[in-house]
């Protein structure tokens, strides 16, 4: 109880003596003590015992392990989680928001970003989404056709998954008509990355100088 006692006991900041808990002034200077946190705020963590450490390591390490992976594979499997992940990082990287001032980009320069986040928009968002699966099936379903992506997932050896993406135009019967090459689908992916580089930028100007009209 002692223990316990002198644990919460204040120290004042001006002459160092320690107060009790329940005091709002030193005893002995008559310094405020209202704003002195006791010693026992803010060691909680302190206290913890070894078992309890353990098992908060082990939470965190199965919690980051459970975010990697089910970060893959929403990017791998849900439809138009990886388009909102990659949008959100073009809004960032091309300095839409937060918003930075646009400068005069030597046109290499630019070239060489917009190509990389197309780049990247096409080799992860494979999946893509109703929007930008439309151009797809502009471009290659015809005659009445119409686009239906699924997924192929195979499992050749013990602990590999593959998933491949089966774009396939289908007449109203529900028939297959023509399977659009893996590689047609990703030339067309880049492009609209490539657009919505362009257009982030555009909007970025446009936001700037609307909030510097004046």
């Amino acid at each position: 109880m002692a223990i316990a006692i002198l644990a919460l006991m204040k120290t004042c900041p001006s002459c160092g003596n320690t107060n009790p808990p329940d005091f709002d002034f030193c005893r002995y200077c008559g310094h405020p003590l209202a704003d002195v946190p006791s010693k026992q705020k803010g060691n909680f963590l302190k206290h913890l015992p070894s078992w309890a450490w353990i098992l908060i390591i082990i939470g965190g390490l199965i919690a980051f392990i459970a975010i990697i992976v089910g970060s893959f594979v929403g990017l791998a499997t849900v439809e138009g989680f990886a388009s909102v992940v990659l949008l959100c990082c073009g809004v960032i990287g091309f300095g839409v928001y937060p918003l930075r001032k646009p400068e005069a980009t030597d046109p290499i320069f630019r070239a060489i970003g917009i190509s990389f986040f197309a780049l990247m928009g096409a080799t992860i968002d494979q999946t893509g989404n109703l929007i930008y699966n439309k151009p797809v099936e502009v471009c290659f379903c015809h005659d009445g056709t119409s686009l239906i992506r699924k997924q192929e997932v195979s499992n050749p050896l013990p602990g590999t998954t593959y998933i491949q993406e089966d774009y396939t135009c289908y007449d109203d019967a529900g028939n297959p008509v023509k399977r659009i090459n893996t590689f047609a689908v990703l030339g067309v992916r880049f492009i609209e990355y490539v657009f919505i580089g362009y257009l982030l930028l555009l909007l970025r100007r446009f936001i700037w100088r609307t909030k510097n009209k004046n």
